[in-house]
């Protein structure tokens, strides 16, 4: 499994270098590196691609999911039934400091929320059988997206006092604000493989 994990890596990094425009120069000591790009609705209308520095990515900060031809989801490679995919995920997005087997953590100050213990550069990334259904490929992909909307429902309501969606839907310029930071907070950092398995 551990030759899939840098097989996967491999090819996510080979496509990401090979869609950059400027070379990435080498940073010391990473295990993976990535290029973040918030690549929103406004920015795919005017085209606009934001250059961003390279992400040094540990190896602990990644998380696998892998979904074969039959539904059966592992993370980490341990199988998860799929009433547990939102709650087993979410272990991985609430920073957690003291466990050295989740993402690595550091602290960081925001305007709005203060000082915030946040994840170090995480990546969620699935890969899918191409033989699996439509129907429970978007069932699982929704799953993924819940975990990191819960997490961050959560912090909303702990920090600033309003749920996503009213944060979200607020006309007020200052939670627009705060949900640009909660973005940061927790940022949803997602890709997606198929493979023939």
């Amino acid at each position: 499994m551990k030759n899939t994990r840098l097989q996967l890596l491999f090819l996510f990094l080979a496509l990401i270098i090979l869609s950059c425009k400027k070379e990435i120069e080498p940073i010391l000591e990473p295990d993976y590196i990535m290029v973040e790009v918030d690549y929103g609705f406004d920015n795919y209308s005017k085209n606009i691609r934001k250059k961003t520095d390279p992400i040094i990515i540990k190896q602990r900060n990644i998380v696998l999911i892998n979904v074969d031809k039959n539904g059966q989801t592992k993370i980490n490679d341990n199988v998860t039934a799929d009433s547990l995919i939102v709650t087993q995920l979410k272990k991985f997005i609430i920073p957690n400091h003291v466990n050295k087997q989740m993402p690595i953590t550091t602290e960081k100050e925001f305007l709005y929320s203060g000082k915030v213990l946040v994840n170090k550069n995480l990546l969620v990334s699935a890969k899918f059988s191409e033989e699996l259904d439509y129907k429970t490929y978007s069932k699982i992909r929704n799953k993924i997206y819940t975990a990191f909307n819960e997490v961050r429902n959560e912090f909303s309501i702990k920090t600033f006092n309003k749920n996503l969606v009213e944060l979200i839907h607020s006309s007020k310029k200052i939670d627009s604000l705060k949900w640009n930071e909660l973005k940061q907070i927790i940022p949803m950092r997602y890709s997606e493989i198929t493979n023939k398995n």
